[in-house]
């Protein structure tokens, strides 16, 4: 296992977020914003200055945090809304955002990765109470995913496909049905345990609930080649029940889940989304 932090988790500011990464003792980080922008908008211009801002702090990046097919309606008659104004996005209809894949894979050479974080499209606001991730979007899903592994594998990158709560998959266990389906070695999962236990219950088919973390784990490790922590405690009496703390303070017991995930060779990504003080602090957890 390898540990890294997504840098605008400590500040936007990719030169201040870096130095501080090394300082704590990391040697790998994942990009998503980067002074307002998610990180497949950056020119290539950009992307070669930001590489030599990590190079000066000696760290290499281990995945690109792309919002690929998040901002992306599944159907053509969807609405959809960012879930808050600040998270950096890219914005498109399935076209758009594939062709912005390939721009991806390019700044994926010049970061010398080879992973990219893409999403199964975001949930739409006008159709309450729908069921996200039925067999209908199984197939529409996998079938975008399958051309966009195709454009993965030209470019010699890796697509993590990651469980989400605000998508049509929010379970690791839905994630894990596309990368089967398309069956590719360019497009695998990235789990989110987070993202999984905080997935909105009433929206997800009940063939994939009552499994608990540590099962849908063993289901889905062969296929994860990403990760990223986060924790939560459920608050029923708020507004947004689901509120986040550090690592070992809330509901998930990653106690026993650390050292199943420390088993496997993948980067682990820290996502606290906490102050930015308490994030660095969450890098204790991991070393």
């Amino acid at each position: 296992m390898k540990t890294s932090i997504i840098t605008d988790q400590i500040i936007q500011n990719l030169s201040i977020a870096s130095l501080t990464a090394r300082d704590h003792g990391l040697k790998h980080v994942e990009l998503h914003g980067l002074d307002g922008k998610s990180v497949e908008c950056l020119s290539e211009a950009e992307a070669r200055e930001a590489k030599a801002c990590l190079d000066e702090a000696g760290l290499t990046v281990a995945s690109l945090a792309s919002t690929i097919f998040f901002m992306c309606p599944l159907y053509d008659d969807y609405e959809i809304s960012l879930f808050k104004p600040e998270f950096a996005v890219f914005r498109g209809n399935i076209r758009d955002h594939l062709d912005q894949l390939k721009h991806v894979c390019d700044l994926a050479d010049i970061f010398g990765c080879n992973v990219i974080r893409v999403f199964p499209f975001r949930y739409p606001d006008n159709q309450p109470g729908k069921l996200g991730g039925t067999e209908e979007d199984l197939n529409r899903i996998a079938s975008v995913m399958k051309e966009a592994a195709d454009i993965a594998r030209d470019h010699g990158k890796i697509l993590a496909l990651e469980n989400c709560p605000y998508s049509h998959l929010p379970k690791g266990r839905m994630t894990r049905e596309i990368v089967r389906r398309v069956n590719s070695p360019s497009l695998k999962m990235l789990w989110d345990p987070g993202n999984s236990y905080r997935a909105e219950v009433t929206q997800v088919p009940e063939q994939w609930l009552n499994t608990t973390l540590e099962e849908e784990f063993q289901e889905v490790k062969d296929d994860i080649c990403h990760i990223h922590l986060k924790n939560y405690h459920l608050d029923p009496v708020l507004a947004k029940p689901f509120v986040h703390t550090g690592m070992l303070e809330g509901d998930i017991d990653y106690i026993s889940l650390l050292p199943r995930i420390a088993a496997l060779d993948v980067t682990v990504s820290l996502e606290p989304e906490l102050d930015p003080d308490t994030c660095v602090k969450e890098i204790d957890v991991l070393s």
